[in-house]
């Protein structure tokens, strides 16, 4: 099955354009990168592997560490975080993120959050 899985060609994000990001996207990349996404995000699969505590255990979870998912065709996986309670990926950024232990986002204008989600989203 392990094998099986590995073979797998990850199905191109509907928000790209001919497979290519669209100008929005780019400049989340941008804001990826200087929100520091990309520290426990890098690429290629947009992971680390590693677990974090980024502040979203809640309950018996509260304080938990939590593997870093990759966010290779995370446009396909919603609703997030492990328990599925933010339905959209704005809200991992915004509503699940006060404390900016999942990305500094707190000072991210409205047009900023929509590019780094579009970004995102477009892996």
């Amino acid at each position: 099955i392990d094998e099986f899985l590995k073979s797998l060609e990850p199905v191109e994000s509907p928000y790209r354009v001919d497979g290519k990001l669209t100008r929005n996207a780019k400049k989340g990349r941008k804001i990826f990168e200087k929100a520091g996404c990309a520290k426990c995000h890098p690429e290629p699969l947009y992971t680390d592997t590693q677990p974090y505590n980024v502040g979203v255990g809640t309950g018996r979870e509260e304080g938990q560490v939590f593997d870093t998912p990759m966010l290779v065709e995370n446009w396909r996986t919603a609703p997030f975080l492990y328990d599925g309670r933010a339905a959209t990926m704005r809200d991992v950024l915004t509503t699940f993120n006060k404390q900016d232990k999942h990305g500094k986002t707190t000072n991210l204008s409205d047009e900023e959050l929509a590019d780094l989600t579009e970004f995102i989203l477009s892996q």
